[in-house]
């Protein structure tokens, strides 16, 4: 069972490449502390947050089927802003550009259905087949290991080096948002992954 997070980072996708279905619970208690509605790129003064705002806050005690997205401020267009101001240099912007903007174009009631549907674009470009299986019913949730938490991520010493935008100026920054890491390597991205891996 996985977490479905927001553009999430480049260790999160690796649980993706030795499994053809992937299961995630909308019964899952959201977390304040969790990365769900946050993604992390590379900006020109360096690393930048982007969150998705949620109405009531993020202080919330509830499942993740019932987190809505607040539209009181123009996120998706600050966050188009973000991708596309820092990252229209980069190799691969221009093939997966328009893809990305129209995700920004529509307006997810719900953070889950937004989270599972940048995974699925990511997947997708990852030329990864996965099938996104919810966990319906509480009770089904109850019977399976609590949800495996990121752990044993490599070390910033041992990231493999891809060139990023910005790269110059900061340095290399490991496990960004999937983002990042298919807009500077494209078709490649796949590879980077199945390195980490090993």
């Amino acid at each position: 069972m996985i977490d479905l997070h927001y553009f999430g980072d480049i260790y999160s996708y690796l649980k993706f490449i030795q499994r053809t279905n992937v299961e995630f619970s909308p019964y899952q208690n959201y977390q304040r502390a969790s990365k769900l509605n946050r993604m992390r790129l590379m900006g020109a003064n360096g690393p930048l947050l982007l969150s998705v705002p949620l109405e009531g806050g993020r202080d919330q005690q509830v499942a993740l089927k019932g987190l809505r997205i607040s539209y009181a401020e123009p996120w998706q267009r600050i966050h188009w802003r973000g991708i596309h101001d820092n990252y229209r240099k980069a190799p691969w912007f221009e093939d997966y550009a328009p893809g990305l903007e129209s995700l920004y174009r529509k307006r997810e009631k719900f953070l889950l259905d937004l989270n599972l549907k940048t995974t699925e674009w990511a997947v997708q470009r990852l030329k990864l087949k996965v099938d996104f299986l919810a966990v319906e019913r509480e009770q089904d949730l109850l019977k399976q290991v609590q949800v495996a938490k990121d752990s044993g991520q490599p070390k910033t010493g041992s990231w493999p080096v891809y060139q990023q935008v910005f790269g110059e100026r900061h340095g290399f920054v490991p496990n960004l948002s999937i983002v990042d890491l298919l807009l500077c390597e494209g078709p490649m991205a796949i590879n980077y992954l199945k390195k980490i891996a090993l």
